[in-house]
């Protein structure tokens, strides 16, 4: 499943989430502000506690939100 490591009040964590939403894609949100477990995740992956962070594995992941990246991560999922 796809999962968004973001915080609550980030617009770009909120317009990715939305356009998730009108794809009708389904995802797990991992809210680093909330979860010391999320952010430590986050850091691992990419590197960075910058959000959005998308990913389907763990490793491969979309920094912010590039709509042609994400729709590439989805395709290849």
């Amino acid at each position: 499943m796809l999962q968004v490591f973001s915080f609550q009040d980030c617009p770009y964590c909120q317009k990715l989430k939305r356009y998730l939403d009108s794809r009708g894609v389904e995802y797990e949100v991992r809210d680093i502000e909330l979860s010391e477990e999320a952010a430590a995740e986050c850091q691992r992956i990419s590197g960075d506690l910058s959000v959005p962070v998308t990913t389907i594995d763990g490793k491969n992941f979309v920094l912010g939100f590039d709509k042609a990246k994400i729709d590439e991560l989805i395709a290849n999922a």
